[in-house]
């Protein structure tokens, strides 16, 4: 399986957490983190997520007359603007 980079934002505690689970079971940050995500999706909130993100794709494509392309772009510019943000808000401290 291929891996791929990412950057993440965790409570300090929680990044604390992931550093001691890691270095008292002798495996990478990186696994740990990965376990517990795997782990979470399993649980079944992971389905309830990917049904609810189907349900808005299927309701967006029924009411829009962008081609893929382009409605890959509109949600790629959506969702920056979304993070930028909320980055506004964390500098304000909201």
């Amino acid at each position: 399986m291929v891996k791929k980079k990412t950057t993440v934002y965790l409570d300090s505690d929680v990044l604390t957490a992931a550093k001691a689970a890691a270095l008292t079971s002798k495996r990478s940050e990186s696994a740990v983190i990965e376990d517990a995500l795997r782990s979470y999706l399993r649980s079944g909130h992971g389905d309830a997520v990917r049904e609810e993100l189907q349900q808005l794709l299927e309701r967006v494509a029924s009411a829009s007359e962008l081609d893929e392309d382009a409605a890959l772009a509109q949600a790629v510019g959506d969702v920056h603007a979304v993070r930028r943000q909320r980055r506004s808000r964390s500098v304000r401290g909201e």
